[in-house]
C-alpha cells in the first residue's frame, strides 16, 4: 500500500499497528468512540461480522468489482469474509484455517492407522494410545482455558457433531442446548485425560509451545506451529503433518474453526478512505504482493485468489518441497470442511458472534465441565441461558 502511496499520494504514509488476539475488541471500540478509528483494518471475522451489522464499517462493492468478483478459489464465496443485507464489507486477506497436526513418526512406530482416516473414536485411541506408551509425552492437546482459542477449537467440535450456537434460519434462536453440543462436549471430557496437565489453563502460544517443545504428539492448530518448528525444532518438523480433523462418527463432519479474515474500512470520522480504497485495491490486484503476503507466515495465512493460489511464484517456497501435502491440505483440501463461529456450519453471518467471544461463552462452557465437573447436559444448559441474553441485548443488529 505504501508502494500505492509513494506513486499516488506524496506524504502519505501507511503504519501497522499490531493487537493481541484478545485485545482487538476493546482497541477497536475504544478508538471508534473516540473518534480515531484506524484508516484500514483486518480482523478475525466475528468481530467483522458484528462491525458490519453495527454499521460501523464501509461498504466495499465497488473495490470487489475493480479486483475481480470471479477471482476467488473454488469452493469459497465472497459472503465467507463477511457480507451483511445483500452488501459486502470485508476484502478477503486469506483463510486460515485450525487442523488436526499429528506427529506421524509416532504415530508409525505405534501402529495406528493413518490419520487421514480417522473418525472421533480413532482420535481418542490414538491419544490414549500415545499417552500410555510415550513416557512424558501427552497423546492431544488443544486449548481449554478461559481464551478465544478454547472458543476456536471447541467450535469445530460442536459443528463437526452437527450443532451451532444460533439458528440463522429462525431469527438467530439459541440452538445450543441440544444433543449436538453434549456430544462436543463429552468428547472434550473424554480427551482430557490424555492431555498435558496445565491444558485447562492453555491459549494459542502454549498450544504452539507443547506441540513444539515434543510435549504432545498431536494438536489442533494453524499453520504457525510448522513455521515455529521449522525454526527451533527441525526434527519435530520432518515429523509432523496437517490432517482435515477427524470425523465425526455420526455425521461424517469434519468441520475446522476457518478464519476468513480480510480488510475492512471503518466508515465513520476516516479522513483517508478513498485513498485507503485505491490502495488496497493496488495490493490486491497485485500478484507479487499477494504471493509475498502469503510467503510471509506459511502455511498460516492461505490464498484466497485463484491467480495466485495457481501461481508457480507461490510455490517456489522451502515449504512446498518439504511439505507438499500439509501445505496443499491447510490452502485447498480444508475448503470442504470450513466452518466458524462467524458463519457456523457456511450457513449464513452471524452478527453475534463477536460478542460471543467477547464473553468467552463457548470457552466457558468448555470449563464448566472440565474444571468444574458439570455434566455436558448442565454445561449446555448455561451456555445456552448465556446465548439468550446475548440475542436479547442485541436483537437490534438481526434485523
Amino acid at each position: 500500500m505504501n508502494e500505492w502511496a509513494q506513486k499516488n499520494a506524496p506524504g502519505l504514509k501507511f503504519e501497522i499497528e499490531t493487537i493481541p488476539w484478545d485485545g482487538v475488541y476493546v482497541k477497536l471500540m475504544t478508538d471508534l468512540a473516540a473518534r480515531r478509528p484506524p484508516s484500514l483494518i483486518s480482523v478475525e471475522s466475528p468481530i467483522a461480522m458484528q462491525m458490519m451489522a453495527e454499521g460501523l464499517l464501509l461498504p466495499v462493492d465497488d473495490m470487489v468489482d475493480k479486483i475481480g468478483r470471479d477471482r476467488l478459489v473454488d469452493g469459497v464465496k465472497w459472503d465467507y469474509w463477511g457480507s451483511w443485507k445483500g452488501k459486502q464489507y470485508v476484502i478477503p486477506a486469506h483463510h486460515q484455517p485450525h487442523l488436526l497436526l499429528v506427529r506421524t513418526d509416532i504415530v508409525k512406530e505405534l501402529g495406528l492407522k493413518d490419520p487421514d482416516t480417522w473418525d472421533w473414536n480413532d482420535l481418542l485411541n490414538a491419544a490414549k494410545t500415545i499417552t500410555q506408551k510415550k513416557q512424558s509425552m501427552a497423546g492431544f492437546c488443544m486449548a481449554l482455558g478461559r481464551n478465544l482459542c478454547t472458543d476456536y477449537h471447541f467450535a469445530a467440535l460442536l459443528h463437526a457433531a452437527g450443532g451451532r450456537m444460533f439458528d440463522t434460519s429462525n431469527k438467530f434462536e439459541v440452538a445450543f442446548d441440544s444433543p449436538e453440543t453434549v456430544e462436543a462436549l463429552t468428547f472434550v471430557k473424554e480427551l482430557l485425560p490424555y492431555m498435558p496437565k496445565g491444558a485447562v489453563e492453555y491459549s494459542f502460544l502454549q498450544v504452539v509451545d507443547a506441540h513444539v517443545t515434543g510435549q504432545t504428539a498431536m494438536s489442533f492448530y494453524w499453520g504457525r506451529t510448522l513455521g515455529r518448528a521449522a525454526e527451533e525444532a527441525k526434527p519435530i518438523f520432518e515429523a509432523t503433518e496437517a490432517f482435515n480433523h477427524a470425523r465425526n462418527p455420526r455425521t461424517n463432519r469434519r468441520s475446522n474453526w476457518n478464519d476468513f479474515q480480510g480488510w475492512s474500512i471503518p466508515a465513520q470520522n476516516n479522513p483517508y478512505i478513498e485513498e485507503v480504497k485505491q490502495a488496497l485495491v493496488y495490493q490486491q490486484t497485485s500478484k507479487e504482493w499477494l504471493v509475498k503476503y502469503c510467503h510471509s507466515l506459511m502455511p498460516n495465512v492461505a490464498p484466497t485468489y485463484k491467480d495466485v493460489a495457481n501461481s508457480e511464484e507461490l510455490k517456489n517456497h522451502p515449504f512446498y518441497k518439504s511439505k507438499p501435502k500439509t501445505v496443499d491440505t491447510y490452502f485447498k483440501g480444508s475448503l470442504a470442511h470450513s466452518s466458524s463461529t462467524a458463519n457456523e456450519l457456511l450457513q449464513g453471518g452471524n452478527p453475534l458472534s463477536g460478542y460471543v467471544h467477547g464473553r468467552s461463552i463457548l470457552a466457558q462452557t468448555v470449563q464448566k465441565v472440565v474444571i468444574d465437573n458439570q455434566t455436558p447436559q448442565q454445561a449446555a444448559k448455561w451456555g445456552a441461558r448465556e446465548l439468550e441474553a446475548i440475542r436479547r441485548e442485541n436483537i437490534r443488529l438481526l434485523g
